[in-house]
């Protein structure tokens, strides 16, 4: 298994997904010059507390508390009870997954050289990521600046060799997880707790493993849109790059050739011209009400719009929240080159935040867009399909006739869904607070924003899991080899895990299975 490098410059997006959920290992660069500007760092700190200057967080009190200058020999102690005071984080715990993005996102900003941390605090960071010694963490607590001061406390605390830790498949304390791995705690010296707390990387880790779910989020709407425009025998013109071109967003562009590619060789959808002919022209007469519609309602035709501003929306966040994951963003900051230390607000998490609002504002639109497609699927009034998707019945005096509800029950659980994922909408980085004695007095809540963003992902996955095994019981009553070999693949791996429904049946776990193959699965 490749490792990745984490350099404080270049991590990725992908390669925080990579790292927390496929557990891919990391190390740190090899080079002189890497260790050169993490000892630089830590010199010059050392050397600017000895001249007995006020240093914010070192020799300071926190926050408010900043006019309280206290010796440089009590540094060490200072460090510590700021890492138990800040020990109040509250509600579920985050999972591992989040957790190792935590750890890798806090490692990545602390070796940019301006943290001013010792390498042996980096190596260990490296090794609780690679012997997958993660620590717990408490979802709620934070305000987005000072940064995730609470629950990056946690992180901390963990070094220090306290609190609780995720070890092989079991919650354990710390110290019982580093004794098993003979690992020893670090005693942090000036600064290293502050360092360690005082950033963005909770809420940019959130946003990271999100970000890769809205992703794969929209792909899976043109797929279901490329799905449903093949079981209502709908028509290829929205789709067709020209028309995409000629609206001028790439997003829109991307999600209308991604649907495209789909159904280019359908059986099912009609190339626009082929449909013309099949309505024949009007000639002399003076009325005629078609049998088919030459264009099919929005929800299927201005599906690339809407995914669009989806897809446009991930490009110039992925920018953001990258921007962010190699950032210095705690206090003070070191520049070793201009022998400066800066007190600064690069913990400030308004980036984060916002870029989460607006991927939850697009996400909305994508459920929403799902509950409507979902009702063209399942309401036979409009697809020529059986009511409710129930399998077709030739005898008229079966028994099962008016017993089956087929996804009567899922259309309103979809629709419930996509009202929450709606609710979720509202923008978070707007409601700040102020607190800790009005030095707090602007913050941006971005680690709430990005939890949000994640509880509505999940709620979305949900969803469309709830529509995607609505799209394979239409395929099942149309007939499968009618559809595109994609189409199929897919089809087939639902199929896994929710077979037909023949007689009504229970679909909970079966919806729960579907949404988290989804969430892993390459198809996407």
């Amino acid at each position: 298994m490749n490792k990745i490098v984490v350099n404080g410059n270049t991590l990725s997006i992908e390669a925080v997904y990579k790292v927390a959920i496929e557990g891919e290992d990391i190390v740190l660069p090899d080079t002189a010059e890497f260790k050169e500007r993490l000892i630089s760092a830590r010199k010059f700190l050392e050397d600017y507390i000895m001249k007995g200057y006020p240093t914010y967080g070192v020799t300071t009190g926190f926050g408010d508390s900043c006019h309280n200058q206290i010796n440089y020999k009590k540094a060490e102690d200072l460090q510590r009870a700021l890492i138990n005071f800040h020990g109040i984080g509250i509600g579920r715990n985050f999972s591992k997954e989040i957790g190792r993005a935590v750890v890798l996102c806090r490692l990545n900003s602390n070796v940019k050289g301006h943290s001013a941390v010792r390498p042996e605090l980096a190596d260990l960071l490296v090794t609780l990521v690679n012997k997958d010694i993660i620590p717990v963490i408490p979802e709620l607590g934070s305000v987005g600046a000072s940064g995730d001061l609470t629950p990056l406390s946690y992180v901390g605390a963990v070094l220090m060799g306290d609190r609780n830790v995720y070890y092989k498949g079991k919650i354990v304390s710390t110290k019982e997880a580093f004794k098993a791995e003979n690992i020893t705690p670090l005693v942090l010296k000036a600064k290293e707790g502050l360092a360690i707390m005082n950033g963005t990387s909770v809420m940019t880790a959130i946003a990271s493993l999100a970000w890769n779910k809205a992703k794969k989020l929209a792909n899976i709407s043109d797929f279901l849109t490329a799905a449903a425009t093949e079981i209502i025998r709908g028509n290829d013109v929205p789709f067709r790059r020209k028309v995409s071109e000629m609206k001028n967003h790439p997003g829109q562009i991307e999600s209308a050739e991604y649907i495209y590619d789909l159904i280019k060789d359908s059986k099912l959808v009609y190339k626009y011209e082929d449909l013309l002919k099949e309505i024949g022209s009007i000639e002399d007469k003076s009325f005629v009400k078609q049998h088919k519609k030459i264009q099919d309602r929005y929800s299927i035709r201005c599906a690339p719009q809407i995914n669009g501003v989806l897809r446009d929306t991930l490009k110039f966040t992925k920018d953001w929240i990258e921007n962010e994951i190699n950032s210095a963003n705690d206090n003070p900051l070191v520049d070793v080159e201009s022998g400066a230390l800066f007190n600064t607000g690069n913990f400030y998490g308004g980036h984060i935040s916002a870029a989460c609002d607006y991927l939850r504002i697009a996400v909305a639109n994508i459920c929403d867009l799902s509950d409507k497609q979902a009702e063209i699927l399942i309401d036979g009034k409009f697809n020529g399909l059986t009511e409710n998707l129930i399998p077709v019945l030739e005898d008229d005096d079966a028994y099962e006739k008016g017993l089956r509800h087929g996804f009567k029950a899922a259309q309103i659980s979809i629709s419930a869904l996509s009202t929450e994922a709606q609710f979720l909408a509202g923008p978070v980085s707007i409601h700040s607070r102020p607190t800790e004695s009005l030095n707090q007095d602007k913050v941006s809540m971005g680690t709430i924003s990005a939890r949000k963003l994640d509880e509505q992902l999940d709620i979305a996955f949900l969803q469309v899991a709830i529509h995607l095994c609505a799209v394979c019981q239409a395929i099942d009553i149309v007939g499968k080899t009618e559809f595109t070999p994609e189409i199929q693949k897919v089809y087939e791996e639902v199929r896994k895990l929710s077979s037909f429904v023949e007689n009504d049946r229970p679909l909970d776990k079966e919806v729960t299975a579907v949404a988290e193959m989804l969430k892993r699965t390459t198809f996407f």
